[in-house]
C-alpha cells in the first residue's frame, strides 16, 4: 500500500498495493463454521493498492474494526507445534509472535531515517496479501476425498493400529464445505484490521481516520472476493465510527497478468508449460514418498495418488523461507521521507526494516540513490513488449 499526506505538492500522488487480498471470514468464533453475509466471488491471486487523490495518503485496503485495547494482559492459547510449518499458509504471528500477546503492539522505531536530519515521513507505499483464508474449492475436495480414504480404508493392522491413526479415523470430520472456497475466515479479516491499526499508530500523520473519511486515501483491489474483502477490513481498522468504504476494482493494475496473452498462451493454457512439474511428481522420489505415505497411512499403494499426498502435505505442515517471507497478510512497505538532504526512502518487510541490496550502509538511503541503483528494473519493464510482443514508446517510471 501507499501512504502520504498533504504536505508537498512534489509528493501529492501515491499509490498503495496491496498483493493477494484475503477473502471474507466466515467461522463462528465459538461453533462451528458459518457463512459471513457478505460472501462472494472467487478465488485466485489477489491484490489491491490505494491512492490519495490530492494529498499524499495511499493506503492498501484491509481492515477489521477492532477497538484500540491491549491485548497484553491475554493468555496466549495452546497453539499446535505444526503452526510454524505451512510455508505461504502459515499465520502472520510466526513471523511477529508478540502479537500473540498483544495484536496492535506498533514500534514506531522501525522508522530510521538518519537521526542527525530533520526527516518525516510524507508518502507509505504498500503492498499487502490477504489474510488467513480457508482452502480453495480444489483443496476442499481433496481434504475431504482424502479424509474418506482414511476412514474406510486405511488398514486396521500394524501400521494401522497407531494412536493418532485411530485418532483421524474417530475424530477427523472434513467440516470444510464448497462454498468456503478460498474465502477469508475471520481470523483473516482480524490480521488485516489490526495491521491497519499498528499502520496508523506508526503513521499518525498519514493513515488518520480524517484523511481515510475525507478520501485522502484511494484504495485499488482486485476483483477476487478475498482481496476486497481484505480492503474493507483494512479500512474497518482505520476507522473508530461505522466505517466508510471507499475503494476501486482494477484488475488491469492488480491483476495485470491475466491480460498478459505471453503468460496466458504461454504459461495457464499450455499444457507443456508444466511438464518439469509433472515429471516431478510422478518420478522417482515422489513414488518413494508416495509409498512411505500410504504404508504410514495404512492405505493401498495405488489409493493414495499424487494429488492426494500434495494435500496431505499441505495438512502434514512443511516449513520453508515463504514461511517468514510471505505467510498471510505479509506486507512490504516503502516509507518516502522528506529530510533536509533531499527525500529518503526506506523499506520494511513485515514492518521490519530491511535495507535496500546494494545499499546497505543507511536504512533510509537518498531516493535518488535508490533510483540510480534500480533504474535497471524502474525503467527496464514495457508490459507490450513483455506480453504482446511488440514494443510500445513510454516515459520513464517516476513512481515511488
Amino acid at each position: 500500500m501507499l501512504f502520504g499526506r498533504p504536505a508537498h505538492r512534489k509528493y501529492r500522488r501515491l499509490k498503495v498495493t496491496q498483493t493477494r487480498n484475503i477473502n471474507k471470514a466466515r467461522k463462528a468464533e465459538a461453533g462451528g463454521p458459518r457463512l459471513s453475509p457478505r460472501l462472494s466471488s472467487p478465488v485466485p491471486a489477489d491484490m489491491f493498492s490505494v491512492f490519495h487523490p490530492a494529498g499524499g495518503v495511499l493506503l492498501a485496503s484491509l481492515g477489521l474494526l477492532v477497538p484500540r485495547l491491549s491485548f497484553a494482559s491475554l493468555s496466549v492459547p495452546d497453539i499446535p507445534h505444526i503452526a510454524g510449518y505451512f510455508g505461504t499458509k502459515t499465520r502472520y504471528e510466526e513471523v511477529k509472535p508478540h502479537l500473540l500477546r498483544d495484536p496492535l503492539s506498533a514500534d514506531p522505531s522501525v522508522l530510521r531515517p538518519p537521526p542527525a536530519e530533520h526527516c518525516s515521513p510524507v508518502h507509505l507505499t504498500a503492498v499487502i496479501r490477504h489474510g488467513s483464508r480457508y482452502p480453495t474449492l480444489k483443496n476442499i475436495r481433496r481434504i475431504r476425498k482424502l479424509s474418506e480414504l482414511v476412514r474406510t480404508e486405511a488398514s486396521r493392522a500394524s501400521g494401522g493400529s497407531e494412536s493418532w491413526l485411530q485418532e483421524i479415523r474417530n475424530r477427523w470430520e472434513a467440516w470444510y464445505t464448497e462454498d468456503m472456497d478460498g474465502q477469508l475466515v475471520m481470523k483473516g479479516r482480524d490480521d488485516l484490521r489490526q495491521l491497519a491499526s499498528r499502520l496508523a499508530s506508526v503513521f499518525p500523520s498519514l493513515l488518520s481516520e480524517e484523511n481515510v473519511r475525507k478520501r485522502r486515501v484511494r484504495f485499488l483491489t482486485s476483483s477476487k472476493h478475498r482481496c476486497v474483502s481484505s480492503v474493507e477490513a483494512f479500512q474497518e481498522g482505520l476507522q473508530h465510527a461505522e466505517p466508510e468504504y471507499s475503494h476501486e476494482v482494477d484488475d488491469e493494475l492488480m491483476r495485470f497478468f491475466d491480460r498478459c496473452r505471453g503468460y496466458v498462451d504461454g504459461v495457464e493454457n499450455n499444457r507443456t508449460a508444466l511438464l518439469e512439474v509433472e515429471k516431478f511428481k510422478h518420478g522417482e522420489e515422489m513414488e518413494g514418498v508416495r509409498r512411505r505415505m500410504a504404508d504410514r497411512l495404512g492405505l493401498p499403494h495405488h489409493r493414495l495418488t499424487p494429488g492426494l499426498l500434495f494435500s496431505l502435505w499441505r495438512l502434514a505442515g512443511r516449513r520453508f523461507r515463504t514461511s517468514l517471507i510471505v505467510p498471510y497478510a505479509a506486507n512490504l512497505l516503502f516509507v518516502l521521507y522528506d529530510c533536509q538532504r533531499g527525500p529518503r526512502l526506506q523499506l520494511l518487510v513485515n514492518e521490519s526494516p530491511v535495507r535496500f541490496p546494494g545499499l546497505e550502509a543507511e536504512d533510509a538511503p537518498l531516493y535518488r540513490d535508490v533510483r540510480a541503483t534500480y533504474r535497471h528494473l524502474l525503467d527496464g519493464c514495457d508490459f507490450h513488449r513483455e506480453c504482446e510482443g511488440r514494443a510500445v514508446g513510454r516515459a520513464p517510471n517516476t513512481e515511488l
